[in-house]
């Protein structure tokens, strides 16, 4: 039976030990680890793509940032790099030539975002190609690029455990086009599709990672390391700053729709009692202008604001 479709709800804080890789923090701290990376990121692209990779490069803290301060930006805390035309080891023989996309982004998404995860892949992929691509090199030197999003939730709803999006001529779709851009939605419980035992097992295992969701020697290996990763002091402590530097953007988000609430409660007030007192000046049958005057000296307003109030309630 197919599980239902997990969706996130409001946040609270783990503990380490807690953690699922499909957390954001562990995932990454996984990827960048200097003991775990490379290995976790070989048998993570293996398992996902279908095919036996020998050996990757990880390419830890990139922060991507938008053409200035005003424009959105992301922060790739890691990513994988081909590296299959570098020599291996000291020998002559070369790492897998079948990997042919230079750069893959792959991220747990845990997040609730249907309606904008389309274009924010969109975006990623813009971010990512202006950071690659120097200046004056020519397009054809830009680097093939798979952005890989691992998700609890179906983004298309369609129940399939794989979407592979690329783009195509729509008119005819045999009419080929490859401008070195992939993304894949992996759906943690989707049921339609053919997607490999082993993927099925990775992604049981990403979004509950515990020991029973072991099932084979992959798997196994990475749980060494997540355990690894779990109990390194180093991790601990960057846990920890993390948790805090998110607590102190909420607890200022949430003081600023404090002010904001109360700085429109007072708003609301202010006109509510404006509208009584002119309901009252009707009552002693004042003139607009005689209600004007009265309510200049009963309101610390400015002219312009009296007369505005004026105008709307009377």
């Amino acid at each position: 039976m197919q599980k239902p479709e997990h969706i996130p709800h409001k946040r609270h804080h783990k503990k380490l030990e807690e953690l699922n890789l499909i957390d954001n923090f562990l995932f990454q701290e996984m990827l960048s680890h200097e003991d775990t990376g490379e290995e976790f990121g070989r048998i993570l692209l293996s398992t996902i793509l279908g095919k036996n990779i020998r050996k990757v490069r990880i390419i830890p803290q990139k922060s991507i940032l938008g053409v200035d301060t005003d424009r959105h930006g992301i922060r790739l805390d890691a990513y994988i790099e081909d590296v299959s035309d570098e020599p291996l080891m000291t020998g002559t023989e070369l790492l897998d030539a079948q990997i042919t996309p230079d750069i893959y982004d792959v991220e747990p998404n845990n997040t609730y975002e249907k309606a904008s995860l389309p274009k924010r892949m969109r975006y990623y992929q813009g971010l990512i190609d202006s950071k690659v691509l120097s200046s004056g090199i020519d397009y054809e030197s830009l680097q093939n690029v798979i952005i890989i999003t691992i998700l609890p939730y179906d983004p298309f709803d369609r129940d399939r455990m794989v979407y592979t999006v690329k783009n195509h001529c729509i008119e005819d779709a045999s009419i080929p086009y490859e401008d070195g851009a992939t993304k894949i939605f992996l759906y943690t419980r989707g049921t339609k599709g053919t997607p490999s035992q082993e993927l099925k097992d990775m992604l049981q295992y990403i979004e509950e990672t515990t020991v029973y969701n072991v099932t084979n020697q992959d798997i196994e290996t990475i749980n060494n390391l997540v355990n690894k990763v779990k109990q390194s002091k180093e991790v601990g402590i960057n846990y920890m700053k993390s948790w805090e530097i998110e607590k102190k953007i909420a607890d200022d988000a949430r003081k600023e729709g404090v002010k904001q609430g109360v700085a429109q409660g007072v708003k609301q007030g202010i006109e509510q009692s404006f509208q009584a007192f002119l309901d009252l000046c009707r009552d002693f049958h004042l003139s607009k202008d005689e209600s004007i005057t009265k309510a200049s000296q009963k309101f610390d307003l400015p002219a312009e604001t009296i007369e505005k109030y004026v105008n709307k309630y009377w």
